[in-house]
């Protein structure tokens, strides 16, 4: 009978095989009884913005110093090897674990059992199907939920209680004998072991382990060229509207006039601030912002 590997990914959106890309994993090894044997989980630099934000709760500077996915491949099908893969929602997990290995250059599907599945037959009387519903009616605590290692733990807690009505049947991750990278970012902590992958992740960034400075707010006037990217709290076609009303010009993309890039996370990874930054356009919060329209009114 194989062990384990409860997996949880945090993304930037539900496009796997799109423009989203996963943004931190992590895996809580089990053994046959369903016993904590190893956990593992690191951030990781998508190369973007962040998506929701305010449903995973990373920060660009959170990521800014992580590595990429394919330099913790090889951990991560370390992780996973000779084990019978285990999530909630192994659709969506799946789904995307295996597109990054492919973009990685890793011919590698990624399958296993699903806890929400499991729980039309190991809990009838549950709420719903979501990982608060099943833990809920399995006696299960569900702390700090989208965080990718609080939720693999939740859910290694719930196969655990799906073990002692039966072990169901799954077919082991291949060992891919890939080289394990010494790698791992953990969100919070800002804790980097390891050097692998961090090398190059600089490139097109900044400086590894360093945020961008922030940028002080600049002086607007009328005429003025402003652009806005990420998932801000008020709707952007209110900032839209605003900047305007206010005699700004609001364009899509950032150009060498572009007088100052608003993002709903100043450390934003996204297209138009890489190209805000090689051009030296200011890249400024909501809050930033809202005081610049306030002085130019």
């Amino acid at each position: 009978m194989a062990e384990y590997a409860v997996v949880d990914v945090e993304t930037t959106g539900f496009a796997a095989r799109g423009s989203d890309r996963v943004v931190e994993v992590a895996v809580v090894q089990l053994d046959r009884d369903g016993r904590v044997t190893g956990e593992w989980c690191t951030l990781v630099n998508p190369g973007r913005d962040l998506g929701p934000q305010h449903v995973h709760r990373i920060r660009a500077a959170d990521v800014w110093h992580a590595p990429p996915f394919a330099a913790v491949a090889g951990t991560l099908a370390d992780r996973l090897a000779d084990r019978v893969v285990v999530a909630h929602n192994l659709a969506f997990d799946a789904r995307f674990l295996t597109a990054e290995l492919h973009r990685a250059g890793v011919a590698a599907e990624v399958t296993g059992l699903c806890t929400m599945r499991l729980a039309d037959r190991f809990l009838p009387d549950r709420a719903g199907r979501s990982l608060a519903a099943c833990c809920a009616a399995a006696g299960v605590a569900l702390d700090s939920a989208h965080s990718a290692l609080h939720d693999a733990r939740a859910t290694a807690l719930l196969f655990r209680h799906y073990l002692r009505f039966g072990a169901p049947a799954g077919t082991p991750f291949p060992r891919l004998g890939l080289v394990a990278d010494a790698v791992e970012v953990r969100r919070g902590a800002a804790l980097i072991a390891g050097t692998a992958g961090t090398a190059g992740v600089a490139g097109a960034t900044g400086t590894a382990g360093v945020a961008p400075p922030r940028a002080e707010p600049v002086p607007l006037v009328r005429g003025d060229v402003v652009v806005f990217t990420g998932q801000m709290r008020s709707p952007r076609e209110v900032w839209v509207d605003r900047a305007c009303r206010a005699g700004l010009v609001s364009q899509g993309y950032v150009t060498r006039s572009t007088r100052v890039l608003v993002a709903a996370d100043p450390c934003t990874l996204s297209s138009k601030a890489r190209r805000a930054r090689t051009y030296r356009v200011p890249i400024v919060s909501e809050e930033d912002f809202a005081a610049m329209l306030d002085r130019l009114d």
